[in-house]
């Protein structure tokens, strides 16, 4: 199976899962053109917001996580407008409050948002070294940092969620997020979609850690189901392997 069918043949079946459902649809295109969100699952939304470099248009992924009921939110949208697109999509569609927030590097894809979230009164977390280097490259700033998570490998809980520092990779200071219920890692853009054959941006990456981080996430999650990149369409532990090939 191709991964274009994967990833159709997963939306279909969240939407049958979710039929008769308030909300069943399981693709959302918001009032903002450079905003849209896809259940993936009962009580899991991918949201894709998009930004223009160069006359291309690139897409950038986050994660909604239901948690009873609230909300957790990994990754802000790709910028400030997108990112309060975002928060008025959650409350017309899902109608319940984001608890917290994640940022899963520093860079201004995954902290864009930043202040539009701390301004709704959601807290956003990071690991510590994204405070630093947030602020040395004039990103919006985290403001509260991670605990026990400064090695190699190591984990922490975030509610029903575990966060992953698997070392550097696109960025020293990516950290990637487990979902045990559905099986489900958001690799973030410590991982690339399996359509790509490049490493993408490395100007920030660790080159030499990055496969260490990408064995780190295959033995800690070794039952995965789905993996979500930050960018590009989701797929399944092959996204892993991709990794590896890439870097060859």
């Amino acid at each position: 199976m191709t991964h274009h069918a994967f990833f159709s043949s997963l939306l279909l079946a969240g939407a049958l899962l979710i039929a008769g459902c308030q909300n069943a649809d399981p693709h959302h295109q918001s009032a903002n053109p450079d905003l849209e969100v896809v259940r993936l699952q009962p009580g899991v939304w991918l949201h894709t917001s998009y930004n223009t470099f160069d006359g291309v248009l690139y897409p950038s992924n986050g994660l909604i996580v239901r948690e009873d009921d609230h909300l957790v939110l990994l990754d802000s949208a790709w910028g400030a407008e997108a990112t309060e697109a975002l928060l008025v999509w959650i409350d017309e569609e899902i109608g319940l409050p984001v608890n917290r927030a994640l940022s899963t590097h520093f860079h201004d894809d995954r902290t864009g948002g930043v202040a539009v979230l701390e301004a709704a009164g959601i807290p956003v977390w990071s690991h510590p070294m994204t405070q630093r280097l947030s602020a040395e490259e004039g990103n919006p700033v985290p403001p509260n940092a991670l605990k026990g998570i400064e090695a190699p490998g190591s984990t922490t809980g975030f509610g029903s969620l575990e966060v992953l520092y698997p070392g550097g990779g696109h960025a020293r200071d990516n950290i990637m997020v487990w979902l045990p219920e559905q099986k489900m890692l958001y690799g973030g853009c410590a991982v690339r979609e399996l359509a790509t054959d490049t490493l993408g941006n490395t100007a920030d990456a660790d080159l030499e850690s990055w496969p260490k981080a990408i064995r780190q996430a295959q033995s800690h999650y070794p039952d995965a189901r789905l993996v979500i990149p930050g960018h590009g369409e989701p797929g399944g532990p092959e996204l892993l392997e991709h990794m590896h090939a890439l870097f060859k």
